[in-house]
């Protein structure tokens, strides 16, 4: 039984390296930049992740792994899935913010069953995805089970 009064620490570090671009660092894994976009500053290099890819990416892999998670309990077997998103920036009230993201997931299955099962999975996945309950902003999800 989950214990509601547990908690969860995920730390990480992050250091200036030159204008517009920081490094991040969490412990056991590989450092990586993060730079402003250059949809906002020209000038930033294009070939460095920015906060705003990673806030989308944070919803596409979270659903993901939630996705093979919940498929396991539901014993849905799946060949294969593949996921994209997209997310979009609007002036609010404070400045730009995501109004939206979707992800679109096409699973694809081998039985009528397996169709049955994995299609629960996909909403359920989107339903309990920590990540995206926390985001401010709507994620909508739109998913196809293809049995082949």
């Amino acid at each position: 039984m989950l214990d509601r009064q547990e908690e969860h620490r995920y730390h990480m570090t992050s250091d200036w390296v030159r204008d517009k671009i920081v490094t991040i660092e969490i412990e056991g894994k590989p450092d990586f930049q993060v730079a402003t976009p250059p949809d906002f500053w020209p000038e930033s290099p294009k070939d460095i992740i920015s906060p705003e890819d990673l806030f989308v990416a944070s919803a596409l892999s979270c659903y993901g792994v939630s996705l093979s998670g919940v498929a396991k309990r539901f014993h849905g077997e799946f060949k294969d899935f593949s996921l994209s998103a997209t997310g979009t920036l609007k002036q609010g009230e404070f400045g730009w913010e995501f109004e939206q993201i979707t992800i679109n997931a096409k699973i694809i299955v081998e039985t009528e069953k397996d169709h049955k099962r994995m299609t629960k999975a996909a909403e359920r996945a989107h339903q309990y995805c920590l990540v995206t309950n926390s985001m401010k902003c709507p994620v909508h999800l739109n998913y196809e089970v293809i049995i082949e």
